[in-house]
């Protein structure tokens, strides 16, 4: 895969505003040019924020609702996530590392340039999403629900997949690396993408399903 479809990392100013007590987030708030720590809004329902060129450090989101959220040049240090839901809105030229995503939702999002790194995110959905040059490294997506996505160079690199369904998925130029694809469903959905020889043998079975080819026993 050339270097240059690889994500283009976040693009945040030399020197940010430190933020270390941020008050709550209201609708159409917006956090530009800043380092903010510790930013809280669990189980919140919020419409049409935007972080533009932030660090976000430690931030929880544990349960919250972001309709149409642009985040634009971002990192997110070890933040908070789990039964997140992201709904319509765009991610661009972010960073996601570490951190608790189980149960994260990004439905139908646009999410172009983002690397998801070492992050544990069981049972993540990132359903009829739209994805373009994005890597997940290093990453648990056991039991993800990749379902209709439609992916253009996406990367899966040291990622436990165990369980995860890509039915009806479309990936163009996507590749899999060293990564754990035992009991994964729809493997239909892989059309098109690379991968190594061992994880075709471990789909092998799934896949002679898939074409109706069936097994002679000697």
């Amino acid at each position: 895969m050339p270097a240059d479809r690889h994500p283009d990392p976040p693009r945040l100013p030399s020197s940010l505003a430190v933020d270390a007590a941020p008050g709550p987030i209201e609708d159409g708030d917006e956090l530009v040019a800043r380092d903010v720590r510790g930013l809280a809004a669990v189980d919140a329902r919020l419409a049409a924020v935007q972080f533009t060129e932030v660090l976000l450090r430690d931030a929880d989101f544990t349960g919250s609702v972001l309709v149409d959220a642009v985040v634009r040049d971002a990192v997110f240090e070890h933040a908070k996530l789990a039964n997140t839901t992201f709904r319509g809105g765009s991610l661009t030229r972010v960073l996601v590392e570490g951190g608790r995503l189980t149960g994260l939702q990004v439905a139908e999002t646009e999410i172009r340039d983002c690397v998801w790194r070492a992050c544990g995110a069981d049972m993540a959905s990132f359903r009829h999403a739209r994805l373009e040059r994005v890597t997940f490294e290093d990453c648990v997506l056991r039991e993800a629900d990749f379902t209709g996505l439609r992916g253009d160079w996406v990367r899966f690199h040291d990622c436990d997949l165990r369980g995860a369904g890509f039915g009806h998925a479309e990936l163009s130029r996507s590749e899999f690396r060293r990564c754990r694809m035992d009991d994964l469903e729809g493997v239909e959905g892989l059309r098109g993408t690379s991968m190594e020889l061992e994880q075709m043998l471990t789909l092998a079975p799934a896949m002679a399903h898939a074409l109706g080819v069936g097994l002679i026993a000697e």
